[in-house]
């Protein structure tokens, strides 16, 4: 009868010690279930520390607990030893029944940790046995070595200790009650004869407080003063302990949030850096800001020339028909004309009542919080950025700040792609002009090659040689005209074509076969050593064969023209590591004065010593090999020393495999 009340007792404070442990993570699974919104990671991050941090306590214990036996049996054999007499049997009996349901425990633990995810309830079980029995087994261990005037009941005390570090203040003091009420229990049992007593003798002396009950009584008060001081004191350090811990969470998490907020900044500075692109920017930025902001959608609306009207440039996770072609009267919205003025606007409760042109919009999406900030570029206002939440009041102070970074970031981004597309209209244009004049002139041009080798070739009569001397000096400028002409052509069309063009797969092979046939002639002409070499498994260039060769042709006679008789012009193919052929041309020319060097790919420059062998000359051959270059994705490389020659690099990627089916 006395064991079954004391069980009880147990069972609903074990039950009691777990419960806060499996309430929290049941208010998460609630959550969950009844939820319409998607889960936060941080809320499934949160559950899954309180199943991590339950199922580590209750492992812990496991671990602990198979010191227990071994340690009463030592102490057994200290008392033997020590001719203490006492109950060692029913002593040792309760150390194998510690060991045996250690043991289950353990097993089932194994079992438990071969699921993906411990279920609360489970936990609670197995943590209210472990709980129960561990009490039984102490009491026992009191009961058979002497009861109250035993040894062991101030072990306790590492219970309490236990319970006020791992458990709620009121589940720590639970505990000194139980341990207090329960040698009340057995002290009382054993004073009115219902249970036997078991002394601890010494040399034929024991302490038995059951004959004195003046001392029992006191003894029992003080053990229940210890108990509940160890509880009080460890329970307001521990306290303590938790708001430090709290207070280091809260901040840990601020820190997260803050790394998280400049690496988005980081994230949207590449962006801006990499993508010239105004459509390409603005839709990864909005999509960046929705991500890291943890809101519904984002958005940026760009203000027109005449500051009169807003247009959705970019929005990320709002309805299309809402943005969709919609454009916002400034005149009509007393809030964008605010916020274009400079003020930032934020609001946890949405209504149709707020200060919105298209309120109702809001509404119908539940959206409840907004944030505008206006993007600004040196105090000039060119549009704003927003962002939209379902939950009231999404937006703080932080929040703001960190938006009005971000605003800053976009402003910048939307003035460098403005800048770029400019640049590419002025090049587009410029391009044009090119074409348009090169093709007015080329006609005429080659009307006038025509007539005079016509005349100089005496048709109309014979020539004296000072008229034939003239004729010559007109016909080769009207020829450097026309070389000047087509090249023009060349280079406008490169430029127009920008990345529209059909690649196909080059085969190495034929590319330098062709080069070969094209110079060898030329080069022997004028005394030199040509030489073309080009691996037997070479594999494809990705581009325009047509402009390839071109590029080549312009590199390869270059060399040929500024290296003397005797001198060397090789070509030589060859694959990187990183998918890509390498071209050289080299020569032991005249090479390219230090000076020169960074206007060497510039339209129209030609260097001071290659003027000095041939006066006229285009100057736009390597701006047309560098056009060629880039336009295939490649990269070309120069390394000269005047008067020892001249080495071009050019590295262009492979084919892929689909271009060379």
């Amino acid at each position: 009868m006395l064991y079954t009340m004391l069980l009880r007792a147990i069972s609903v404070l074990s039950f009691r010690t777990f419960t806060q442990g499996v309430r929290e993570l049941e208010r998460f699974h609630h959550r969950i279930e009844t939820t319409t919104l998607p889960i936060p990671e941080e809320l499934n991050k949160r559950k899954r520390i309180i199943l991590g941090e339950l199922r580590e306590r209750t492992l812990w214990f496991i671990s602990l607990r198979w010191w227990v036996p071994p340690s009463i049996a030592a102490a057994c054999a200290a008392g033997s030893l020590a001719k203490v007499q006492f109950a060692a049997l029913p002593v040792l009996a309760v150390a194998l029944f510690i060991l045996a349901y250690n043991g289950l425990f353990y097993a089932h633990s194994k079992l438990m940790q071969q699921q993906l995810e411990w279920q609360p309830e489970l936990v609670q079980r197995f943590t209210h046995c472990q709980v129960a029995l561990d009490y039984t087994a102490m009491f026992l261990l009191i009961h058979f070595t002497g009861g109250a005037s035993s040894p062991l009941i101030f072990f306790f005390i590492f219970h309490i200790i236990f319970a006020s570090i791992l458990l709620r203040p009121l589940t720590a003091y639970g505990f000194a009650s139980l341990a207090a009420v329960g040698m009340t229990i057995i002290s009382a049992a054993e004073y009115q004869g219902w249970l036997r007593q078991y002394p601890v003798i010494y040399r034929e002396n024991f302490i038995n407080l059951i004959d004195s009950p003046f001392h029992l009584l006191v003894t029992l008060g003080f053990f229940s003063m210890s108990v509940f001081i160890t509880a009080f004191l460890t329970t307001a350090i521990m306290i303590m302990l938790r708001k430090r811990i709290v207070s280091l969470a809260e901040l840990s998490e601020r820190l997260t949030d803050l790394n998280k907020k400049l690496n988005s900044l980081y994230m949207m500075t590449q962006t801006i850096l990499s993508t010239p692109r105004l459509d390409q920017v603005l839709g990864k930025v909005v999509t960046e800001l929705a991500q890291v902001m943890n809101v519904q959608g984002s958005s940026v609306k760009l203000l027109s020339e005449d500051g009169k009207q807003l247009r959705y440039a970019a929005v990320h996770g709002l309805p299309v028909e809402w943005t969709n072609n919609k454009v916002v009267e400034v005149d009509k919205s007393p809030l964008n004309r605010r916020i274009i003025e400079g003020e930032p606007f934020v609001t946890g409760h949405a209504t149709q009542r707020e200060m919105f042109q298209f309120g109702e919009d809001l509404v119908a999406a539940q959206l409840q919080s907004v944030l505008f900030v206006p993007l600004m570029v040196e105090k000039r206002v060119t549009g704003i950025l927003g962002a939209y939440c379902r939950l009231h009041d999404r937006f703080h102070e932080e929040d703001v700040e960190f938006f009005r970074q971000s605003a800053g970031l976009v402003a910048v981004a939307l003035e460098n792609a403005r800048a770029y597309e400019a640049v590419e209209k002025l090049l587009r244009d410029r391009s044009w002009f090119m074409m348009r004049v090169a093709h007015n002139l080329r006609a005429p041009v080659s009307a006038i090659a025509s007539i005079l080798d016509v005349v100089r070739s005496g048709y109309l009569g014979e020539l004296n040689p000072d008229q034939n001397e003239y004729l010559r000096r007109v016909d080769r400028r009207a020829r450097t005209m026309l070389q000047i002409i087509e090249e023009l052509m060349i280079l406008a069309t490169s430029s127009r074509q920008e990345r529209a063009l059909a690649f196909a797969s080059i085969d190495v092979i034929e590319l330098a076969r062709r080069i070969r046939r094209t110079f060898q002639d030329e080069a022997a002409q004028k005394g030199l050593s040509f030489a073309v070499t080009v691996p037997d498994q070479a594999p494809a260039i990705r581009g325009d064969f047509e402009m390839i060769e071109q590029m080549l042709e312009n590199l390869i006679s270059n060399a040929i023209k500024y290296s003397p008789a005797g001198g060397n012009v090789n070509v030589v193919f060859s694959l990187t590591n990183n998918d890509t052929v390498r071209i050289e041309v080299s020569d032991n020319g005249i090479g390219i004065p230090k000076a020169d060097m960074p206007r060497l790919f510039s339209e129209f420059f030609r260097a001071e010593n290659a003027r000095s062998i041939e006066e006229h000359g285009t100057g736009l051959g390597l701006a047309i090999v560098k056009e060629i270059v880039e336009q295939h994705e490649g990269r070309i490389l120069v390394e000269s020393e005047e008067g020892f020659g001249t080495i071009f690099v050019v590295h262009l990627p492979v084919a892929r495999k689909e271009e060379k089916q």
